[in-house]
């Protein structure tokens, strides 16, 4: 029987993560066994918002767990540890939905759970802003040609053909990241584009991408996209020398050391 959990990255969220957690209906909140929202040391009234919902009790906060993390460990940091939550906690699938409310939350949970209901066998379904179908109207004009534009740079460097190299909006089968060294990652923003890279090189890996109505955020965005699209072309450039050159593989197609952490965090729970 399926073991279902959201998971939410929150940092400076807090306009935004009421909305998104009161988006989840009854009915989706039912479907999943926990929510968890991984607060990234923020320095607003994200913690105290999630708390208060948490009290609030009903379907969500019997399921809401808050995962406090004692140190910022980046975007990617916060990612391995929720990931290592769920399997450590017999999680079967979870997906990741933007704790600033970018995609929307209800649709994107229903979105996953019905991709689930269909094909119980899907290893990864990937919310893709560009695939067909797909509405950016709401999406900033240079950040979708800049999205665009590392998705072909992602084909060059790596070989991989994706609709959305960097999508971080993800349903994953727990199982699989047993295969994957997330723990040694990049702990920023680009952590995603990494592993997605990972993810679409394996031979046989069930993957299904779905359209993603794309909603920008009430909250002022942590990522400076200058740096990141450096940052990136960096990785992008090290992994095609990495792997041409030096014939290397894993983790160490992006970095020369293991990016791993060892986090200190608090479990709350209702």
């Amino acid at each position: 029987m399926a073991k279902i959990g959201i998971f939410l990255p929150c940092y400076n969220v807090q306009n935004s993560i009421p909305n998104v957690l009161g988006s989840f209906s009854d009915e989706t909140l039912r479907s999943v066994a926990e929510v968890v929202a991984v607060d990234n040391c923020s320095q607003d009234k994200t913690l105290d918002i999630l708390k208060g919902l948490q009290r609030q009790g009903g379907e969500l906060g019997r399921r809401l767990v808050i995962i406090k993390n004692l140190q910022n460990y980046g975007l990617g940091g916060s990612q391995k540890i929720a990931y290592q939550y769920f399997l450590d906690h017999g999680f079967t699938h979870f997906m990741i939905i933007h704790g600033d409310g970018q995609g929307g939350g209800e649709d994107v949970a229903r979105s996953f759970l019905k991709v689930l209901a269909e094909n119980p066998n899907v290893d990864l379904a990937v919310a893709s802003r560009f695939t067909q179908k797909s509405d950016t109207a709401g999406y900033n004009r240079m950040r979708v040609i800049g999205n665009l534009l590392f998705n072909f740079l992602t084909f060059l460097l790596t070989g991989q053909k994706m609709t959305d190299s960097g999508a971080a909006i993800l349903l994953i089968r727990t199982d699989i990241l047993k295969q994957y060294p997330f723990r040694h990652l990049t702990n920023s923003f680009q952590f995603n584009p990494e592993l997605n890279v990972l993810f679409y090189a394996t031979k046989g890996l069930k993957i299904v991408e779905i359209p993603l109505k794309w909603v920008d955020s009430s909250d002022k965005s942590n990522i400076t996209a200058l740096n990141y699209c450096w940052t990136l072309l960096k990785i992008l450039l090290r992994y095609r020398w990495n792997k041409t050159f030096l014939r290397k593989s894993g983790w160490q197609l992006f970095h020369d050391q293991s990016q791993e952490i060892l986090p200190q965090f608090q479990i709350l729970k209702a």
